[in-house]
């Protein structure tokens, strides 16, 4: 499959089975890597977990007492092409949206384009019954351990002050990936969840998972114009996806090294 090059309102809806954190972020960056290259179509993936996995931000330090944590809980871990904190992939929707500007037919600031993502899953979660808003503060969260979920930042989705979905983007010229955590089912995990709420929580009612992802396709395509084609990985994506888990994400210089250091690669 090919990018259109007159018709920027045709994009990918891709459904991935539940993989490992390497696989998943490997899927997400070679969708990135063709699509700068104008070979793939804009993509909203919506995809899930094979087993608990902390994710965590391209530019941040693990901290040693999460990170044994995680291994003693038998937690996978897995560093992020995207910014942003510690985030625990379980019982939530992960999706991720990878676009170039011009296919929005807009020229933004990033952060604008961070807030049509959200407006989009606002729009879905109000469509299943829920009184969402976007937070509107700037705020960083600090420290060695840094928790997504324990501190709002600017357009992440709020029900009832609690946290319910964050993201974070890598923008490579005028591509953009944003990766974001929609929780479902809200758990006592301190640190990670201190600030967090889950949909089910809140929206009185039975749901699952399918009817929340039509929401979350529906909502996109209304709110930007977009007509999904529902299909896979290109073969070429799957190949460029199987040698970033192998040379990177499967790696333990990437995911666990003694000093990391943000690597900025000048190409983009």
């Amino acid at each position: 499959m090919t990018a259109n090059s007159t018709n920027y309102n045709t994009w990918r809806l891709l459904k991935s089975d539940p993989l490992d954190g390497p696989e998943n972020m490997a899927i997400d960056e070679a969708i990135l890597e063709r699509k700068k290259g104008g070979h793939s179509l804009s993509t909203l993936r919506l995809y899930s977990w094979r087993r608990p996995y902390c994710s965590y931000g391209y530019g941040q330090k693990l901290d040693p007492a999460l990170r044994a944590f995680c291994e003693q809980q038998q937690i996978g871990l897995v560093r992020r092409p995207t910014g942003g904190g510690f985030v625990m992939h379980v019982r939530e929707i992960t999706f991720s949206v990878i676009f170039s500007r011009r296919d929005l037919q807009r020229s933004r600031a990033l952060v604008e384009y961070y807030r049509i993502v959200s407006e989009c899953l606002q729009q879905a979660l109000i469509r299943l019954g829920l009184t969402v808003c976007l937070e509107e503060k700037v705020a960083t969260a600090k420290g060695p351990a840094s928790f997504c979920f324990s501190q709002p930042t600017k357009y992440d989705l709020m029900v009832q002050n609690r946290k319910i979905c964050g993201s974070a983007q890598r923008r490579y010229r005028d591509t953009i990936l944003q990766q974001g955590s929609l929780i479902l089912d809200y758990q006592p995990l301190p640190g990670f969840w201190d600030q967090a709420g889950g949909v089910r929580q809140f929206a009185g009612r039975p749901i699952d998972n399918a009817e929340i992802s039509q929401a979350i396709e529906q909502s996109f395509a209304e709110r930007l114009g977009l007509r999904f084609v529902e299909t896979g990985l290109t073969p070429e994506e799957k190949i460029l996806a199987e040698k970033l888990v192998a040379e990177k994400y499967g790696q333990e210089s990437w995911n666990f090294p003694e000093l990391f250091e943000v690597i900025n690669d000048q190409r983009n």
